[in-house]
């Protein structure tokens, strides 16, 4: 896999292996996966307004611990930080969404999960430069603290309806039934870990194809670009198709599988897959932040069933990529990437086929 070139300096600065720096981009996202519940945890006890102004304020401060950049446990425990904070504030966004834009949910779900994409793609290409203007990579990191900071202002001033979080003590049933949360939280993870490895790998795989390193990185760019694109577009593309929210979970699972195919043409058409698999993830991405949603009849049981989906779908996204680096190991790149996408896709529609049961329920 490619390193960040900031990661390639933390790892000069701080002579540490490659598996301690790899812990630093593990940590969050295992947070995110093993903590999600607490947003909802923490929306019953103080409100959705006060939860998410702590959690931002947690990661305002772990970003601008990132300054004393030259301890490897400092960027260790920030990492942790990060993750713990993440990890509160997707599931209170999925519940403050279906509690202020109910009726245009799949709209504003576009407009965050594509806020996303941009917001990771921002941070990838400024920290770096930031980095290198300041002489200060630990500069580069804690930057992003001031946008953090700018963020927990503004929900400082957002008025909150007082009568709407749930904060009784007794913990309110969901409406959906187990197989169900375990069919969301299946299918979150799958398209989370599609993701996931195709970022990862795509450019070990134009390189084991003699593409260079420049045309690697466009080529996963591209797809990026794209993914970002369409997921801002999604609610327009269901309106458009007259797509509900499961039978657009069937389409970008059939464009999943397509994309991952279309990596036999990677030689000849390098530009193919990364296209098409940027459409299915990109639509992918906002349909599982929905489909909760569709399921929860209030703002508290959507931040609940949100967090609990995340928990283990953020948890299998996460593995996929290692898996793959296994796989790589005893096959190779491209028949290994190959074996992985092209059977996490098919999962994903057969999962998205069991979802669709709950649904019709």
């Amino acid at each position: 896999m490619r390193k960040n070139p900031v990661l390639s300096k933390n790892q000069q600065t701080l002579a540490i292996t490659n598996a301690e720096l790899g812990l630093l981009t593990t940590l969050p996202v295992l947070c995110m996966g093993g903590l999600s519940p607490l947003g909802h945890m923490l929306e019953r006890r103080l409100g959705l307004k006060r939860s998410m102004i702590m959690a931002l304020a947690l990661l305002t401060i772990v970003l601008l611990l990132r300054l004393d950049g030259g301890s490897y446990g400092v960027l260790l425990f920030t990492a942790v930080g990060v993750g713990v904070g993440d990890a509160i504030i997707r599931p209170l966004m999925s519940g403050f969404i279906k509690g202020e834009f109910a009726s245009r949910a799949p709209a504003t779900m576009s407009v965050y999960a594509a806020s996303m994409g941009v917001g990771s793609a921002v941070a990838a290409f400024g920290t770096p430069r930031i980095s290198d203007a300041t002489g200060s990579w630990p500069l580069g990191l804690a930057f992003w603290a001031l946008p953090t900071a700018l963020a927990g202002f503004c929900w400082i001033l957002w008025r909150e309806d007082i009568t709407a979080p749930a904060r009784s003590a007794a913990q309110p049933s969901l409406t959906i039934s187990r197989s169900g949360i375990l069919g969301l939280t299946l299918f979150f993870g799958l398209q989370a870990g599609i993701n996931y490895a195709a970022i990862g790998w795509l450019p070990s795989l134009y390189g084991a194809l003699s593409y260079s390193d420049h045309t690697a990185g466009l080529l996963v760019a591209i797809m990026m670009l794209v993914q970002t694109g369409v997921s801002f577009g999604m609610h327009v593309i269901m309106r458009a198709l007259k797509l509900t929210t499961i039978k657009a979970a069937l389409a970008f699972s059939g464009l999943a599988i397509l994309g991952t195919l279309c990596l036999l043409l990677a030689k000849p058409l390098p530009w193919l897959a990364p296209v098409v698999i940027g459409v299915a993830t990109g639509g992918l991405f906002p349909i599982a932040l929905l489909q909760p949603l569709d399921f929860a009849h209030g703002r508290s049981e959507a931040t609940r069933l949100a967090g609990l989906t995340q928990t283990g779908g953020y948890l299998l996204g996460g593995l996929l990529p290692w898996i793959t680096g296994l796989l790589i190991d005893q096959l190779g790149v491209a028949p290994a990437l190959l074996t992985l996408l092209v059977g996490s896709a098919g999962l994903l529609a057969v999962v998205t086929v069991l979802i669709q049961r709950t649904y019709q329920k």
